[in-house]
C-alpha cells in the first residue's frame, strides 16, 4: 500500500532473530581469536613498563645527587621485587623513591655492589640491570659517567 507515494509495510522495521545471532556468532570469534594476541601485548607492555620505571628511577637517583651535592645508592630487594634510594651518609631511605616491580616482573641481574651516584654525576660501579617478565627481558644500563639506557634483550 502507498501513502503520498512512499511505500508502507505492516512489517515492523527491524533485525531478525537470526540475523542478530549471526552477528553476535562472528563478533565473538573475532573477539576469541584476538585475545591470545592482547594478553602478549599486556606482558610486553608490563615488561617494558617497569624497565622504564627502573630507568626513570635511576634518573631520579642521579638528579638527587647532583642536585643537593650529595652521593645516594641504589638499592634493590631481590626477594620482595622492589628497589628504592637510600641517603650515602645517613643509610635512611627516601620513602618516595620505593617502587615495586609488578606481578611477573623480577630482577634477573644486577651489580654485585650497589649502584651509587655522586655529586658530578657518574655512578660506581657502572653495571647492567636485567629485569625478566614472560614475554623476554630488559636491560638497564648505566655506564661509569652516569649516561642510564634502556634495551630489549
Amino acid at each position: 500500500m502507498t501513502r503520498h507515494g512512499i511505500v508502507v509495510d505492516n512489517e515492523t522495521a527491524g533485525y531478525s532473530l537470526s540475523e542478530l545471532l549471526i552477528v553476535v556468532a562472528c563478533t565473538t570469534i573475532l573477539l576469541a581469536s584476538g585475545m591470545p594476541g592482547v594478553a602478549r601485548l599486556h606482558h610486553d607492555w608490563t615488561l617494558w613498563g617497569a624497565a622504564k620505571t627502573l630507568e626513570t628511577s635511576m634518573q631520579w637517583g642521579r638528579m638527587h645527587a647532583i642536585a643537593y651535592n650529595a652521593p645516594v645508592i641504589f638499592h634493590t630487594d631481590d626477594v620482595r621485587q622492589e628497589f628504592c634510594w637510600v641517603d650515602a651518609a645517613s643509610g635512611e631511605t627516601y620513602a618516595a623513591s620505593l617502587r615495586r616491580l609488578p606481578h611477573g616482573i623480577r630482577i634477573v641481574a644486577a651489580p654485585r655492589r650497589p649502584l651509587r651516584f655522586y655529586p658530578h654525576g657518574n655512578a660506581v660501579p657502572a653495571g647492567t640491570y636485567t629485569l625478566a617478565g614472560d614475554s623476554g627481558s630488559y636491560s638497564v644500563v648505566v655506564s661509569p659517567g652516569g649516561r642510564i639506557r634502556t634495551q630489549k634483550n
